[in-house]
């Protein structure tokens, strides 16, 4: 028989709070074995949705962008928050409208990851896009002004190789992807 492993939360203090984007709190927390932790971080960013899209060749689109968070550029996705009550296809429509001007008639959710273990951060839902029509001009410019990419299967791989993909969930979004293309 397995011991009991969870933690219980005794309280949580938030000391910053920038909703919608982020929240930080300081939990107290006690072990299984009785000991007291009172100062646990907890960092909270909203729950998003991550869209890989598809076109008919079977490429991928990819985003080549300076991300301030790891100073460099970096080959990304399209991405977004979800706003309250919304579901993640709601979600993704409306990203793939504002980010690019595009519509779709296919949507899979290929994994879900909460992205940090010890520190909640977020669900991260990668979500696969196909019959991809453009409708019309982006609604909103990303202040990243990324370059947008159609990469082949071989080129999202020797991508993956080559550290174009800097941050992990990227990577990872990148992994599913091919893993799932693997599948047909």
């Amino acid at each position: 028989m397995t011991a009991n492993k969870k933690w219980k939360l005794l309280s949580r203090k938030t000391i910053y709070d920038g909703s919608p984007y982020i929240k930080i709190s300081v939990d107290t927390v006690e072990l299984p074995n009785g000991e007291i932790i009172d100062d646990y971080h907890r960092i909270e960013v909203n729950n998003a949705v991550m869209l890989l899209i598809e076109n008919n060749k079977n490429e991928l689109l990819v985003y080549n962008e300076y991300r301030h968070g790891i100073a460099d550029v970096s080959y990304t996705f399209p991405a977004g928050g979800i706003e309250k009550n919304e579901t993640l296809e709601e979600t993704a429509k409306r990203e793939l409208l504002e980010e690019l001007g595009y519509e779709f008639s296919y949507f899979k959710l290929l994994k879900k990851y909460i992205v940090s273990g010890s520190y909640m951060f977020s669900e991260l839902n990668m979500i696969s896009i196909k019959n991809i029509k453009k409708i019309s001009k982006p609604q909103n410019k990303d202040i990243e002004d990324p370059d947008v990419m159609w990469l082949t299967k071989k080129e999202v791989k020797r991508s993956l190789l080559n550290d174009n993909f800097k941050g992990l969930t990227y990577a990872t979004a990148a992994l599913v992807w091919l893993l799932n293309n693997d599948e047909r």
